[in-house]
């Protein structure tokens, strides 16, 4: 016999209406108020960088003055421009990023807040974790760029600076604008930033079962062609030893990736294998 329905009540359903769109507008407004405390502080470090703007300069470009005094021995590093306004602008892009970089925990930090509360524990120490090894990544792999990878690059695109002898001699040399080799640095820097950020990548696909360190293991003979082609992607110059200085710790990251899914997979084995044994459960995967 089916039972009556339950009488509707107008009043209450606009009351659960009215709770549900309370809720929603109190949600947007702690967006609101999160975007504009991060944008807030945006602005200060942009006003802020503006004074530092002449020693980010000098720090972005030290390993193409370094590139240019074993490149061009005797001659000393000139960065021209081309128009009255590209000084400023150049300064601009440069104390934008470099006050990005310095607000970045901030507005980190106020997402944070703001996506928290709607989080598991478990969920949450997920989500920090993986944001602060996407940030160590990155900095690494912008920090491998910056020693490593862009005084080579450049002394071997400088050293094509020459003097042809003969009854009409003529010479190559270089004219470098500030915003070339700033747009330079910068990519170098964030496209090392990037690829240095595959351990993470692939470590949460594994977690989420998308991977396993079996099929990567076996993807390993071919990880090294593939480290070649993306460094070749990743690195703003055309020569070869910037390319194979990225594609070896490319490589490596790969295979250190295969080490941290197989250590997920190991501890989720474990916790199942543990669950197993309290419910009597087959739940261990028998593939594994």
């Amino acid at each position: 016999m089916q039972e009556p329905e339950a009488p509707q009540n107008p009043d209450t359903d606009h009351a659960r209406v009215d709770q549900a769109r309370m809720t929603l507008v109190e949600h947007l407004a702690e967006l609101r108020l999160r975007l504009r405390n991060a944008a807030i502080v945006f602005l200060v470090a942009v006003i802020g960088s503006f004074y530092f703007v002449k020693e980010y300069f000098a720090v972005l470009t030290r390993p193409a003055r370094a590139a240019w005094i074993v490149a061009l021995p005797g001659q000393e590093p000139v960065f021209r421009f081309a128009s009255p306004t590209e000084p400023f602008w150049v300064y601009t892009k440069l104390a934008m990023y470099g006050a990005l970089l310095v607000a970045s925990p901030f507005v980190f930090w106020e997402l944070w807040k703001f996506v928290a509360p709607g989080l598991y524990r478990k969920e949450k120490k997920m989500a920090l974790l993986v944001t602060l090894a996407t940030a160590f990544c990155f900095i690494g792999g912008a920090v491998f760029g910056y020693l490593v990878l862009c005084k080579p690059a450049l002394t071997y695109m400088l050293s094509f600076a020459e003097v042809f002898p003969g009854d009409l001699q003529f010479k190559i040399e270089p004219s470098v604008m500030m915003n070339e080799v700033v747009g330079f640095m910068l990519a170098m820097l964030l496209g090392t930033g990037v690829a240095f950020e595959l351990p993470v990548i692939l470590a949460v696909m594994g977690w989420l079962g998308i991977v396993t360190s079996r099929g990567l293991l076996k993807f390993d003979k071919y990880a090294l062609v593939l480290s070649t082609v993306v460094g070749g992607i990743l690195t703003p110059g055309p020569d070869i030893l910037s390319q194979v200085l990225m594609a070896g710790p490319l490589f490596l990251l790969f295979n250190l990736s295969i080490v941290i899914v197989w250590l997920i997979e190991r501890t989720n084995r474990k916790r199942l294998e543990a669950l197993a044994k309290e419910t009597g459960a087959d739940l261990v995967p028998s593939g594994d």
